[in-house]
């Protein structure tokens, strides 16, 4: 039975049309051709959900949380992993038919088409109990002060177990041009509004696809913005809220984490949302000081709010920004605390930063240890259920 009534969907669904018809249509593109298609990912990830029923049982009954700050409880990084692989499986090609429908007036075309985008993400959703319900889509949209950049995607798994309710929002990651271009933009920005981030610096590309304009010639919308409103409508004040995702979703929902953490100390609307933990997979740096020490001292043991934040062997994602070790002096970004590596051989503790860990030589960077399918290989040898 779904927990969220059907005609708040399809009014979730019509704000997002609204929003799609104030687009361009943009040209089509064609995806690079190592790219693995959705519907291969989505197999993947459903012979993982087939292969490991207790830990995700074991995952549920902990409200996808972990006991202690010190040591993540693996059977929750096994169900939010895939929360977060599972948001790759958006179907871009399908977004763009509904928005070009959504232009022509045509909404029921431009419904049937939005829907479709979001079949695959439905499927996993459904093989681990839970709805889901967009909450962004900025994947098509480029931030003010930007060439071709991209927004965040984002969505809200809602489990449809009784008795131990919970929440994930979850961030796509790095599968576009417009996000490449987004991950590059690096150079550090202090926030236009010094509260948000507890005005830390952070990496332009992720904190304007977030917290930036994007505006069209009707309205101008902050991603942030629009992704608490949908969660409103939509959350149970009795449901853990977690945050989840993977490369450049990594580095999204960790910044979402921290200014939800931020404010519901300064805004009484905020206090509604329990929130659970954060889960980053392969998630780079984003920010300067303040922000790991205002995170670090939010999530302490006894807060009942813990982060983790797991590497793949050699990733060398989550060693930049900067992207030479030479830089690190002038450029401090440092990443909270919550480390852990995960291998073939077993998970071991990170020393936290700082010091940040310097990026590997180019000579060195091992990218397949970032693939989401190596992440899955590593985590096989953690102690699970």
């Amino acid at each position: 039975m779904s927990k969220v009534p059907q005609p708040l969907l399809r009014d979730i669904r019509l704000a997002h049309l609204k929003q799609l018809a104030q687009l361009e249509v943009p040209p089509p593109r064609k995806a690079p051709t190592d790219d693995v298609p959705p519907e291969v990912v989505m197999e993947n990830i459903l012979s993982w959900i087939q292969d490991n029923p207790s830990a995700l049982q074991a995952a549920r009954d902990m409200q996808c949380t972990s006991d202690s700050y010190v040591t993540p409880n693996w059977d929750t990084v096994f169900f939010t992993f895939v929360e977060s692989i599972t948001m790759y499986l958006r179907k871009d090609k399908e977004v763009i038919s509904a928005l070009s429908a959504a232009r022509a007036g045509d909404y029921d075309r431009a419904l049937a088409h939005l829907d479709a985008s979001q079949e695959l993400i439905l499927t996993v959703a459904a093989a681990i109990d839970c709805e889901f319900v967009q909450l962004c889509d900025f994947a098509e949209q480029t931030p003010d002060g930007t060439l071709y950049q991209s927004g965040a995607y984002a969505g809200l798994f809602i489990s449809k177990a009784s008795g131990k309710p919970f929440m994930g929002v979850g961030f796509k990651g790095t599968n576009s041009l417009r996000d490449k271009l987004t991950d590059l933009d690096w150079q550090p920005i202090v926030p236009p509004q010094p509260e948000i981030l507890w005005g830390a610096p952070t990496h332009r590309g992720f904190y304007l696809a977030l917290f930036g304009q994007f505006t069209t010639d009707l309205n101008s919308q902050v991603p942030f913005e629009v992704l608490v409103e949908q969660l409103r409508s939509v959350y149970t004040s009795d449901s853990r809220l977690h945050f989840t995702g993977h490369s450049l979703g990594g580095a999204f929902s960790a910044l979402t984490y921290a200014e939800f953490l931020r404010r519901q100390e300064a805004e009484t609307a905020f206090a509604q949302f329990a929130l659970g933990d954060l889960y980053t997979y392969g998630g780079p740096r984003s920010s300067y000081e303040p922000f790991a020490t205002e995170l670090n001292k939010r999530t302490r043991e006894g807060s009942g709010k813990h982060m983790f934040r797991i590497v793949n062997s050699q990733d060398p994602v989550p060693t930049i920004p900067p992207l030479f070790a030479d830089d690190l002096i002038n450029y401090p970004f440092i990443h909270a605390r919550g480390a852990w590596r995960i291998t073939v051989n077993g998970p071991e503790k990170m020393n936290e930063e700082p010091p940040p860990l310097p990026p590997l030589p180019v000579d060195q960077m091992v990218g397949e240890d970032h693939n989401p399918f190596n992440y899955y290989t590593s985590w096989q040898s953690t102690p699970h259920s």
